[in-house]
C-alpha cells in the first residue's frame, strides 16, 4: 500500500468490530485532505479486500504522482466486512457440465465455505451426497437452507425474497431453478450470452425448433436436483450478503461516515465498492447525513434499478438506495461501471435475483426488471448520463449529482477487473471532480 491506509472492520450485522479503529482512522485524515473508503465485495477475505484496496489505490497513487495536487492529499480506508462467495461466475451458479461424484465433492465444499454455524453445516454436508435421488433428503436440504435466508422483510427493497424460495415444494423450487437456466439458455441464439459462461451442458446447441420448452423454443435439459439445489445454497447466499451488505452500510459506514464529519477534519469523504462492497458504500450513502465528494461503484452486485423513481408500469418500487441521490448529501459525481464481460452480475446475479418469478427472454439485460448494475448501469434513473470508460489518460467532465454510466466492455474483462488503470482514472476523475 503506497497510500497512508487504516483498515474499519464491521461485523456482520453492521457494528464496529473495534471502535479504536474509528479513532485511529480519524487521526490519520488531515484537514483540507481526502479520503476514500473501499470496501470489497463477494470472496474477499481480509487479506484478498487489503489486495484489492492496493491495487486500485496504487494505480490511483501513480496516476496522482504525475498531475498537480492542489495541496491535497489521500487516505485510504479499508471497510472491511465479513463477506462471502455466493457463486463467482455464471459456470458456478449454472453447474458446468460435471460428473455427478464432482458434483457432490463441490456442494460438500460450498457448503465448507458458505454455512458459518458447525452443526447446520454438517446436516448438510451429510445430506448432500443423497440428493440425487433421495426425496426426504431433498426436502430436509431444502428446508435448512430455508432457515438459512434472512426475514423478507431485511431483504424487500427491489430484489426481494422470491416467493417459491421460501414456500414451494421441491419439484416447484427445482421447476423454478430449471426455467431461470432456460431463460440464459434462450440468449444463446442471440449471442448475449456465450454457452460456457451459461453454464450449459457440454455441446449445448439451442434448437429453435424443439417446442414447449421454457426457453422461448429452445431445447434445454432437464436439471438434476443437487445442482438445483446447488443453485438454491447460492441463492440463499446471495441473500444473507444482501441483508449483511445493507446492514454494514447503513449502519457501520454511515456511523462512521458521519463520526468523520463531527470531527471537523475538513475532509472530503469518497465512497467506492466493488461487486456486493457497491451494496455496502450505497446503503452508507443513502443513510448518512453527512456531505460525500464522490461515490464510485465498481461492478456492483445489486440491482440496476437501485438507483431508480418507482416505476408503477412494471410494478417495481423506488430503488433501495435512492435517497443517495435525492437527500443532497452527495455533493460531487457517482460513477457506475458496466459491462456484459461480468458474467456474476449480467447472469448470476439475474438468474439468483428472478429465482421463482416470471421468466422473460431478455434475463440480466437492461430491459430485465432483474438485472445487476455492473451489467447495465443505473437503469430507470433521471440522473443518469451514458458514458464510456477510457484508458488511464481519459479526461472526464463529470457532474455533481449526476449518475454517470461508464460503459466498460474494454477495460473490465470479468467481475474482478477494477484494479486496473483505466478504472483507477475513472475513480481518481470522481475525487478530484472540481466541487467534489
Amino acid at each position: 500500500m503506497r497510500l497512508p491506509y487504516t483498515p474499519v472492520e464491521f461485523t456482520k450485522s453492521g457494528d464496529p468490530a473495534d471502535r479504536t479503529q474509528f479513532d485511529t482512522a480519524i487521526k490519520m485524515i488531515s484537514g483540507g485532505s481526502d479520503v476514500i473508503m473501499v470496501a470489497p465485495g463477494w470472496n474477499n477475505d481480509m487479506p484478498s479486500g487489503e489486495r484489492l484496496f492496493t491495487g486500485l489505490t496504487d494505480n490511483i497513487d501513480i496516476l496522482m504522482s504525475g498531475r498537480p495536487s492542489n495541496g491535497r492529499s489521500l487516505t485510504v480506508v479499508g471497510l472491511q466486512w465479513p463477506s462471502k462467495q455466493w457463486g463467482s461466475d455464471a459456470a458456478d451458479i449454472a453447474g458446468h457440465g460435471a460428473g455427478l461424484g464432482d458434483d457432490v465433492a463441490d456442494l460438500i465444499a460450498r457448503i465448507g465455505l458458505l454455512v458459518d454455524d458447525p452443526a447446520t453445516r454438517q446436516t448438510l454436508q451429510e445430506l448432500a451426497p443423497k440428493l440425487e435421488t433421495d426425496a426426504d433428503a431433498q426436502a430436509r436440504f431444502l428446508g435448512v437452507l430455508r432457515g438459512l435466508l434472512p426475514p423478507p422483510d431485511a431483504v424487500s427493497d427491489d430484489d426481494a425474497l422470491p416467493g417459491e424460495l421460501l414456500s414451494g415444494t421441491v419439484p416447484e423450487v427445482i421447476g423454478a431453478v430449471q426455467d431461470a437456466r432456460a431463460a440464459a439458455a434462450s440468449q444463446i441464439g442471440t449471442g448475449q450470452v456465450p454457452a460456457d459462461a451459461a453454464g450449459l451442458p457440454p455441446g449445448f446447441v439451442p434448437d429453435p425448433l424443439a417446442a414447449g420448452t421454457a426457453a422461448a423454443g429452445f431445447h434445454f435439459p432437464k436439471i438434476n436436483p443437487l445442482r438445483a439445489l446447488t443453485d438454491v445454497l447460492n441463492t440463499t447466499t446471495f441473500y444473507t450478503m444482501k441483508d449483511r451488505a445493507g446492514n454494514v452500510g447503513a449502519r457501520g459506514v454511515a456511523a462512521f461516515v458521519d463520526a468523520v464529519a463531527a470531527a471537523n477534519t475538513g475532509a472530503r469523504v469518497h465512497l467506492a465498492g466493488h461487486s456486493f462492497g457497491a451494496r455496502v458504500v450505497s446503503a452508507a450513502a443513502a443513510a448518512t447525513n453527512s456531505p460525500l465528494s464522490s461515490v464510485s461503484l465498481l461492478q456492483g452486485a445489486y440491482s440496476h434499478r437501485g438507483l431508480a423513481a418507482a416505476d408503477p408500469s412494471i410494478q417495481m418500487p423506488e430503488g433501495a438506495f435512492r435517497r443517495a441521490l435525492t437527500s443532497g448529501f452527495l455533493q460531487g459525481p457517482m460513477i457506475v461501471t458496466h459491462t456484459h464481460n461480468d458474467k456474476a452480475v449480467g447472469l448470476a446475479y439475474a438468474i439468483a435475483s428472478r429465482l421463482a418469478r416470471q421468466v422473460a427472454a431478455d434475463i440480466g439485460d437492461a430491459g430485465d426488471p432483474y438485472g445487476g448494475l455492473g451489467s447495465n448501469g443505473a437503469v430507470g434513473t433521471a440522473e443518469a448520463v451514458p458514458g464510456d470508460l477510457g484508458d488511464q489518460n481519459t479526461t472526464y467532465v463529470f457532474q455533481a449529482g449526476r449518475v454517470h454510466n461508464l460503459h466498460a466492455d474494454h477495460f473490465v474483462h470479468d467481475h474482478g477487473d477494477i484494479t486496473n488503470p483505466a478504472v483507477a482514472n475513472a475513480v481518481l476523475a470522481a475525487i478530484t471532480t472540481v466541487g467534489a
